[in-house]
């Protein structure tokens, strides 16, 4: 019996983390599956969108009795502070992770500041 797989395909929000270092902000994605080339990654007006899709690969000549993984469009947003610069944005893909990694503006960075003892 021949499956509708179009029902399997649902919007969907990958998993992030998000962590800060003294230099940089990153914001990790779990989007295994999903084929990189068909990401659209922008920055705009202080906001950060990820968009995407992970197909149904199934064969529809297979009877499926369960289907957990998620598959179709998703889409995330994340503001982004004033202090990173987005114009050096760094983006990678491995082993179904989207890492982007925000420097931090220089005027962002902590500074030690020295006490001087009269």
């Amino acid at each position: 019996m021949a499956q509708d797989l179009k029902r399997y395909a649902r919007a969907w929000t990958p998993r992030a983390d998000i962590y800060e270092t003294t230099d940089q902000v990153v914001v990790q994605l779990d989007v295994p599956g999903v084929n990189i080339d068909s990401v659209d990654i922008q920055c705009e007006k202080g906001m950060l969108s990820v968009k995407g899709e992970r197909p149904f690969c199934g064969d529809d000549k297979r009877q499926y009795y369960r289907v957990e993984n998620v598959y179709g469009p998703f889409e995330r947003y994340f503001e982004i502070p004033a202090t990173l610069n987005v114009e050096k944005v760094d983006a990678k893909y491995n082993d179904g992770i989207l890492t982007l990694t925000f420097p931090k503006m220089e005027a962002a960075k902590p500074r030690k500041i020295t006490i001087q003892a009269n």
